[in-house]
């Protein structure tokens, strides 16, 4: 296992066997309810997704059941594919090209205009061959994932979705409890890894009112609470106060500002902006919207750190503001971390922002699908990893999806995926489209690939109802259709 995840592994060596034989379990699991028709692909992968707590370290820690599930469909797709069963539209061919696209004209500028990268230990081919590996092992997959869902309906069921939403909602709430029991009650580190907690997230000094985070089994707490955010909603719409109200407490426990950001778009989507009707509108809206606030709050950052520093012992802005506080706080770092308001992560968008800066070209092109490893290691001093990325080690993840698609695919790559993954089909009823621009945003700030994926193709294939047939026989459509 590479260095730079031992913070992720468990101190016990059978915690750690448990824990990196569980996606393969959970997938195999999925997998076959999935084609024995008593779940849909749609269950399926949010099944998967909220089981990414546990992941094999011993190759990656990206290697979770939805890795497995998702490689497996793209196995079969492929498989459809090459045997004739179904065949590429023209608009989606230039969706599955657009990363080839983008590696190219970084080849071109990186060769005849100027190479801003940094190759350690001398590995050139490296920065080549690293597109590929993102392209097979991510990008494919979430393409033939699309595909299938296409394939399992049509039109396809929002309140299916709905219906899964909820009840992993549920479900997550309830581990949650268990979790904070048994942490709380037995104050045993292995035990609580076992339940599907980290340990570097039970450090009472950085965890919240509770001395951890939670995050169910989901990957981690800041995507737990990105996923109930996501949930409140349609708890909302349904008249499941009780839910949403367990829902909202446990997002608090998250500690994530992710989930407070998240609140703070569905307010703006559904109440300012309920009654627009196109949804890029609102997307563009709110938005802006948001940014304005986001302004705001930065011009008047002094005094509210100010007011912060004078009520820190209080239990409730401890537990509401002081990783806002510490995220607009410079004085340590004596970095500006703010961009259009927003305080980014001074170790996940930061360098990623002022590389860009530093080299505006790379905002037409990106600096290509999986290259973050090669962003000069200079960007990152000062930050817990730094020696790894001196040393080529690992990658660079970033949270913010949208911002995402632009650094490493470029600007024209980015304003393609937004027309593709916001057009909206007949019969999105007014809920819908204001969920789907919800959604939408929330992808800017969250790491929500697939609920964006499956949003994104409930909203351009319409709707049905639940009780339709989730599966229909002899399907030849044509992928994107």
């Amino acid at each position: 296992m590479q260095v730079s995840y031992s913070i992720l592994q468990s101190s016990s060596f059978f915690v750690e066997c448990f824990r990196e034989t569980m996606p393969l379990f959970v997938a195999a699991l999925l997998l076959y309810l999935y084609y024995k028709q008593r779940i849909s692909i749609i269950d399926t992968l949010l099944y998967a997704f909220a089981s990414e707590a546990y992941t094999m370290l011993a190759i990656g820690p990206t290697f979770t059941a939805t890795f497995f599930v998702s490689t497996f469909i793209c196995i079969e797709q492929a498989h459809r594919l090459f045997t004739g069963g179904q065949h590429i539209r023209r608009e989606y061919l230039l969706l599955l090209l657009l990363p080839l696209l983008s590696h190219i004209t970084v080849f071109l500028v990186t060769q005849l205009y100027k190479d801003p990268f940094n190759y350690p230990g001398g590995r050139y081919y490296a920065f080549y061959t690293k597109p590929l590996y993102f392209y097979i092992k991510t990008y494919l997959p979430l393409f033939a994932i699309g595909s299938r869902i296409v394939q399992e309906r049509t039109p396809l069921s929002w309140d299916a979705f709905c219906e899964t939403m909820k009840r992993i909602t549920k479900i997550s709430l309830c581990i949650a409890g268990v979790q904070i029991f048994i942490q709380l009650t037995f104050q045993n580190v292995a035990l609580s890894e076992i339940l599907g907690l980290q340990s570097r997230y039970m450090a009472e000094q950085i965890s919240g009112p509770l001395g951890l985070r939670v995050q169910a089994w989901f990957g981690e707490p800041k995507v737990f609470s990105a996923f109930l955010s996501l949930a409140i909603p349609i708890l909302v719409k349904d008249k499941e106060y009780r839910i949403a109200g367990a829902a909202f407490v446990v997002g608090i426990l998250t500690a994530s500002q992710t989930f407070y950001i998240n609140l703070l778009v569905a307010g703006v989507v559904f109440v300012i902006f309920g009654r627009l009707n196109g949804v890029r509108l609102k997307i563009l809206c709110t938005l802006g919207l948001i940014i304005g606030i986001f302004m705001t709050v930065a011009a008047s950052k002094d005094y509210l750190l100010k007011h912060y520093m004078a009520n820190r012992n209080d239990p409730v802005y401890k537990a509401l503001f002081e990783r806002s506080a510490y995220r607009y706080d410079n004085e340590i770092w004596q970095k500006n971390n703010i961009v259009l308001g927003m305080p980014l992560q001074r170790d996940m968008e930061l360098p990623v922002v002022d590389f860009l800066r530093d080299e505006p070209y790379l905002l037409l092109s990106g600096y290509g699908a999986g290259n973050s490893t090669f962003i000069p290691p200079s960007y990152f001093f000062g930050q817990p990893l730094y020696e790894f990325r001196v040393a080529g080690v690992g990658g660079h993840n970033l949270n913010m999806r949208w911002f995402f698609i632009l650094a490493e695919f470029g600007g024209i790559a980015l304003v393609f995926f937004f027309l593709v993954l916001t057009r909206v089909g007949s019969g999105v009823l007014l809920f819908q489209r204001s969920y789907f621009a919800f959604v939408a945003v929330c992808f800017f700030f969250s790491q929500i690939d697939l609920i964006m994926i499956i949003v994104a193709i409930l909203g351009a294939y319409g709707t049905a109802p639940v009780q339709d047939p989730l599966y229909e026989k002899d399907i030849r459509l044509a992928w994107g259709r």
